[in-house]
């Protein structure tokens, strides 16, 4: 990985119409975006989430002339549905899965050694909180999600300790995982496994372009740091300031969508 830069925490609110026509042209850029809360409005329930309007045509005629790229906590196949089986390179969950734009598997784990440990570690979190309102349990292919986004507050402060405390002691079985923090959400990563080296592969199919990445929460961080180190550009999607390296930020979905009008001119 990359040297981690420091955050800063008073990234101004950048205007997408203004940002997109300063990135043009587009066809020197991979165009690498996160789904839910950049593509896609954060929602109560991850099964809700849905493009913003207009998305999803924007997108098609981007890629008509940049390689576009997805990197989410997601599956794959989920993402993919979501938008309509728009023709791009695909990491799932956070890199664990990556499917190059040819069609090529270039996963970053295999799913097969964390299978076990993911297994008893979901046996054991269902046992804690299935019955808890509010709370879901999202297994993925290399991955795990603890959602508390519809939880009580009560609820919460009870248990996302306990909850924290399972997914650190299955952690340390084999091959290794990571506790990763998100929006409303806990989640085991195996390690090996971030949207960085998930960039890292990709931008070894595409040498000759800059990295330019979007996304809004802290596993986005570490795509943001591999553009900057390859000169790129990394846009927070943000309404409010929080610590972050990247280079620029937006508002929301919308203002994503208003960026790659822009860009794509």
């Amino acid at each position: 990985m990359t040297a981690t830069r420091t955050p800063a925490d008073d990234l101004p609110l950048a205007d997408p119409d203004r940002l997109g026509t300063e990135l043009r042209p587009l066809e020197r850029w991979l165009v690498v975006l996160d789904f839910d809360g950049t593509l896609a409005p954060i929602v109560d329930h991850p099964d809700l989430a849905t493009p913003a309007a207009g998305a999803i045509e924007l997108l098609r005629r981007v890629s008509a002339v940049a390689p576009v790229a997805v990197l989410s906590g997601r599956a794959i196949a989920d993402v993919r549905r979501r938008l309509q089986g728009l023709e791009a390179a695909y990491a799932g969950g956070h890199g664990a899965e990556l499917v190059l734009a040819d069609g090529a598997d270039a996963p970053l784990v295999d799913p097969d050694s964390v299978k076990p440990s993911l297994d008893r570690a979901e046996a054991a979190i269902r046992t804690l909180v299935d019955d808890e309102e509010g709370w879901f349990v999202e297994r993925k292919q290399a991955s795990l999600a603890v959602h508390h986004r519809l939880a009580g507050h009560d609820s919460i402060t009870a248990h996302v300790p306990r909850v924290q405390a399972l997914l650190e002691h299955h952690a340390a079985e084999p091959p290794g995982f990571q506790v990763m923090t998100g929006k409303a959400v806990l989640e085991l990563r195996p390690n090996g496994a971030d949207k960085g080296r998930a960039l890292q592969r990709l931008l070894e199919r595409t040498p000759e372009l800059l990295p330019l990445v979007v996304g809004d929460d802290v596993t986005d961080e570490d795509a943001f740091e591999v553009a900057r180190a390859r000169e790129g550009r990394a846009i927070l999607v943000a309404q409010t300031p929080r610590p972050t390296v990247a280079t620029d930020r937006i508002a929301d979905p919308d203002a994503v969508v208003r960026l790659l009008t822009a860009l794509s001119g």
